[in-house]
């Protein structure tokens, strides 16, 4: 009778279909059919993401592509300009620190600077002086109130509509590429683990096991790698995106300070003064 021999445990098993494929994905097993259908095209480990580098002790590491780890940290690297970026204009249309370190653009009703030396420039015209001088103090009272309202709406149409895409991406954009790389990082390691565990086995049963859960592992991976490479290829729409918006932001900016400009000078104008 002869006895089945057991087959050396390979590195490289067949894909199975895709209806079969099980996703994991955060370490916990997920059957995904869309990870299925990645995997099924890309075959096994793709090349376009890892190499296989030099062996630490018994067990041998995978390092990412070098051109795909380069992408990720310009990708991160934008992430990070572009929120400095959204910091800073939301710094040209509110600069008062304590209404920006809650989160805010709009500051309490009553509390715009602006409405405030209006405010102040009425309690001196009523309380402190007459004739002209107190015209003059009620013409910018006056002033100062429409431009309040003209900021506050500048302000709103900021965050609503001028700079919404930029802020999107650093808010829910950001966080999903932070979790993205940290899944990809922490596959990476499983990776190399359970192919250890399977050039480890003994006996056919335990190869087929260990054997599963490795690609397993490698589809989980490739399906965190092609996303986070979707993210990377959008980078050029992005940018136009952001560049279009950054552009509507600058002329509205420009349009509101020409507005305070003017309604400051109609003062002087009417009351008969001229600015050299």
């Amino acid at each position: 009778m002869n006895k089945k021999q057991c087959v050396e445990p390979s590195s490289e098993f067949p894909v199975d279909p895709p209806s079969k494929l099980l996703v994991l994905l955060d370490q916990n097993e997920r059957e995904t059919a869309e990870a299925a259908e990645k995997a099924a095209k890309a075959g096994m480990m793709s090349r376009l993401y890892v190499q296989v580098g030099q062996k630490m002790g018994i067990v041998e590491l995978t390092k990412l592509e070098e051109r795909f780890e380069r992408n990720i940290d310009k990708l991160i690297s934008y992430h990070n300009i572009i929120y400095s970026m959204v910091e800073d204009i939301e710094r040209q249309v509110q600069y008062v620190p304590k209404v920006l370190a809650k989160k805010r653009v709009l500051t309490d009703v009553g509390q715009n600077p602006w409405e405030l030396l209006g405010g102040w420039l009425h309690f001196l015209c009523k309380s402190h002086y007459q004739g002209t001088q107190a015209k003059m103090l009620e013409r910018y009272s006056q002033a100062c109130g429409k431009i309040s309202q003209k900021e506050v709406l500048l302000q709103k149409r900021t965050r609503s509509h001028l700079i919404r895409k930029m802020r999107l991406y650093t808010g829910d954009e950001s966080e999903e590429l932070n979790d993205n790389v940290d899944s990809l990082k922490h596959l990476l390691h499983g990776l190399d683990e359970t192919r250890h565990q399977l050039k480890s086995a003994k006996t056919c049963k335990e190869a087929k096991e260990k054997g599963e859960a490795y690609r397993k592992m490698i589809v989980a991976f490739n399906a965190k790698a092609n996303e986070i490479q979707g993210m990377i290829d959008e980078v050029g729409m992005v940018v136009s995106i952001h560049q279009h918006e950054l552009l509507k932001f600058a002329r509205e900016v420009s349009v509101f300070h020409d507005m305070v400009y003017n309604s400051l000078n109609e003062v002087i104008f009417r009351m008969g003064y001229r600015v050299k």
